[in-house]
C-alpha cells in the first residue's frame, strides 16, 4: 500500500434495511494520524456507517477500504489480519462482567497473539496506566464508575497498538468533567501512539475539541466534510439546525401515511 494513501476509503457507499435506503452515496477518506469525527443527529446514519467501517455490515453498493483492504472482498485470513490492526471502544464499554478489568484488557492478546502470560500481563497493565487506571486491574466492571468503564474499554481497544481506533459515542452518559477528560485522553493517544482515530458522536462540544476534520451526516447523506471552523461557519441550513439545536418542522401527510401502511401490509 502507498504510504500516502488514506487509511480509510469510503466510496459511493449505499445501504438498505429491507426496502428502506438508509445511506446514500457516502464518500470520505481519512488520512493517517487524523482524528475524524462523524457527526449527526439521531437517525442520521452514523451507527450504520460505523458498522460498515467495522466490517459488521457488508456493502451492497459502493466500497469500504481499510488500510488498503476492501472489506467486502477480503478473505477470512485478510479480515483477521485487518482486525488485528483495529481497535474498537463501544458506547457501553462492552466489558465482560465475569472478568476482571485486567482480564478484559488482556483478552485480545490472548486471542490473537502467542505471547507468554507474563508479557500479556505486563502489556495489559501498561495500557491501563495509559488510560489512568493503573492499580485497577483486579477490580470487576461492576466496581467501576461509568467513566472508568469507558477508559477500561479504551485500554482493551489499544492493547495491540492498532493503526485504526474507532470510538462509538465516547461521551455518552458522562458528566461534563469526565467527558472533557476523555477528550484529552483521545488527543494524547493520537499524539503518543500515532493512531488514526474515528469518533462517532452527536456531542458538539466534544466533536469540536478533538476533531481534525468532521463529516456531517443527515438522513443518510454526507452534508459536508471539513475542518471544525469550516463546519461551524457552513452555509447550510441543515448543518446550522444541528449546531444550534433548532427543531425541524414535522409535517404529517395522513394520506401518504395510510398509503404506505397499506403497501407494507400487502407486502
Amino acid at each position: 500500500m502507498n504510504a500516502a494513501a488514506p487509511l480509510i476509503q469510503v466510496d459511493k457507499l449505499c445501504a438498505w434495511f429491507g426496502k428502506r435506503q438508509v445511506l446514500y452515496d457516502i464518500d470520505f477518506h481519512v488520512g493517517a494520524g487524523e482524528i475524524r469525527v462523524i457527526m449527526g443527529g439521531s437517525g442520521s446514519g452514523k451507527s450504520t456507517l460505523l458498522r460498515h467501517l467495522l466490517g459488521l455490515l457488508r456493502p451492497r453498493s459502493g466500497t469500504v477500504k481499510l488500510i488498503g483492504t476492501d472489506v467486502a472482498k477480503a478473505t477470512t485470513k485478510e479480515q483477521l489480519a485487518l482486525r488485528r490492526q483495529m481497535g474498537v471502544s463501544f458506547q457501553g464499554g462492552a466489558l465482560f462482567t465475569s472478568m476482571s478489568i485486567g482480564e478484559n484488557v488482556a483478552l485480545p492478546l490472548r486471542e490473537h497473539t502467542e505471547l507468554d502470560e507474563n508479557t500479556i500481563r505486563i502489556m495489559s497493565r501498561l495500557k491501563l496506566e495509559v488510560v489512568n487506571l493503573g492499580g485497577f486491574a483486579d477490580l470487576m466492571p461492576s466496581q467501576l464508575s461509568g467513566g472508568m468503564i469507558k477508559r477500561a474499554a479504551l485500554a482493551r481497544a489499544i492493547v495491540m497498538d492498532p493503526k485504526l481506533l474507532f470510538f462509538d459515542e465516547p461521551s455518552a452518559g458522562l458528566d461534563p468533567v469526565v467527558s472533557a477528560e476523555l477528550d484529552e485522553l483521545i488527543l494524547r493517544l493520537r499524539d503518543a501512539l500515532r493512531m488514526t482515530i474515528v469518533v462517532v458522536t452527536h456531542e458538539l462540544e466534544s466533536a469540536f475539541k478533538i476533531a481534525d476534520t468532521i463529516t456531517v451526516l443527515d438522513q443518510g447523506e454526507v452534508l459536508m466534510t471539513g475542518t471544525v471552523d469550516a463546519v461551524r461557519h457552513a452555509d447550510n441550513e441543515r448543518i446550522q439546525d444541528l449546531l444550534n439545536r433548532r427543531p425541524r418542522e414535522i409535517q404529517v401527510d395522513a394520506d401518504a401515511y395510510l398509503r404506505r401502511l397499506t403497501e407494507e401490509q400487502a407486502a
